[in-house]
């Protein structure tokens, strides 16, 4: 194998925004589409569920993207892969602009969910490519962060444009993203995998790869973990607009604002998890992540049995758990890919996918009932909390502490 070369100064700070650009496609795709969920309804003549059945399409679509673009990457390189699935992402988002009804709508979402998961799984291959253990999680972390950045403005952005500009506007803007992403990736990635896996692609080879990975009790661990915590995420992500539009009657601009602020968390999150991961290590920093996330989502859940319609009593208790889920989902995931040097493209894929998987089951049982309080979320977010406490320490810090 040739010998590891990591960037440092400069170059690294600029892979890092690069990277943080490929993890804003979820940002991009689904937070700054949220608020202009009523929106979209009115305009192709449907109801908010059916607009919310997108968001689980869209996360399928992601999760199939990560198992194909994932081992492709490993085959072909990052580079053209990430290129490849920029020009779906933008084409996709154009398309989907000009749908004439949502059944058209919710295919072409579907299509931009399988675009959507370059970001996440390339992030984390390139990362991969070039770090480990403490290193490669604060490497998560920092991208992480950058991401955060635009969750707080793309969701302000996508409350401005459903309030003052037609619908079609908020997917004209990603358009223009992709593209711009397109031509800093052309112009300043340099490919980061040493050595390209002609087998990669090969049925038997890939089946027999993800048996492997799956069945690696580390992975198994981890991803677990993680999908539980993100799956509390991905409830807020697909009913927040109608709990907070419908059933509290926040406007569209306000949504945005609000919406900030639990991105506002999340970013002080991966900024003070990426500080303090080479103080008191990966383990530590999940615990502790785990419990907070598990206060914030108990605290929501007493404000919805009470039934407290205030915006805020379902936002500050939901920014204190994707406070949480800040220090423990890029720790998870660094640990869960740690066993795969050379299959980090493949290993990826298949973590993105149980995660994306989780969430849009999440996602579609959200959207087959009525929302007109935050009980329902209000339970997702703390059994998703639970079940991450419990993967945690019942299964992973026993095992840790053995090892250790």
């Amino acid at each position: 194998m040739p010998e590891k070369t990591t960037p440092t100064g400069r170059a690294l700070l600029l892979l890092t925004l690069l990277l943080g650009c490929l993890n804003m496609f979820g940002p991009i795709g689904i937070d700054m589409f949220l608020a202009g969920v009523p929106n979209i309804a009115e305009g192709l003549g449907t109801t908010p569920n059916r607009v919310i059945a997108s968001i689980s399409t869209l996360l399928l679509g992601n999760a199939l993207g990560q198992l194909i673009l994932g081992p492709l990457s490993d085959r072909y390189g990052r580079k053209p892969i990430i290129l490849l699935t920029l020009f779906v992402f933008a084409g996709s988002a154009l398309a989907a602009s000009l749908s004439p009804s949502i059944d058209y709508f919710i295919f072409w979402r579907f299509v931009q969910g399988l675009a959507i998961s370059t970001g996440r799984i390339l992030a984390a291959s390139v990362a991969r490519d070039l770090f480990e253990r403490e290193k490669l999680g604060k490497m998560m972390a920092d991208i992480l962060f950058v991401t955060a950045i635009a969750a707080i403005i793309f969701p302000i952005l996508g409350g401005q444009m459903a309030q003052h500009f037609n619908w079609r506007w908020l997917f004209w803007t990603m358009v223009a993203f992709g593209g711009l992403v397109f031509l800093l990736v052309v112009f300043f990635y340099q490919e980061t995998i040493s050595e390209k896996n002609p087998d990669a692609v090969r049925p038997s080879y890939l089946l027999l790869n993800w048996l492997e990975t799956i069945r690696h009790p580390v992975f198994l661990r981890y991803v677990l973990c993680s999908s539980c915590v993100m799956s509390g995420f991905g409830a807020f992500l697909a009913i927040s607009a109608t709990v907070l539009r419908g059933a509290f009657g926040v406007s569209a601009e306000g949504y945005g604002f609000l919406f900030a602020i639990i991105a506002f968390f999340f970013m002080m999150s991966a900024f003070s998890g990426g500080r303090y991961i080479l103080k008191i290590g990966q383990q530590r920093l999940i615990s502790v992540g785990v419990i907070i996330a598990l206060i914030g989502s108990s605290v929501l859940l007493i404000f919805a049995l009470i039934d407290l319609r205030e915006p805020l009593a379902v936002v500050i208790p939901t920014a204190f758990y994707v406070f949480g889920l800040g220090w423990v989902f890029p720790q998870t995931n660094a640990l869960a890919l740690q066993p795969f040097p050379n299959s980090a493209g493949s290993a990826a894929a298949l973590m993105g996918f149980i995660t994306n998987i989780t969430s849009a089951g999440m996602a579609f049982l959200l959207s087959t009932v009525t929302h007109t309080s935050a009980l329902y979320l209000a339970i997702a977010i703390f059994s998703s909390a639970v079940l991450a406490f419990m993967v945690y320490f019942l299964v992973i810090r026993p095992t840790e502490t053995r090892r250790g």
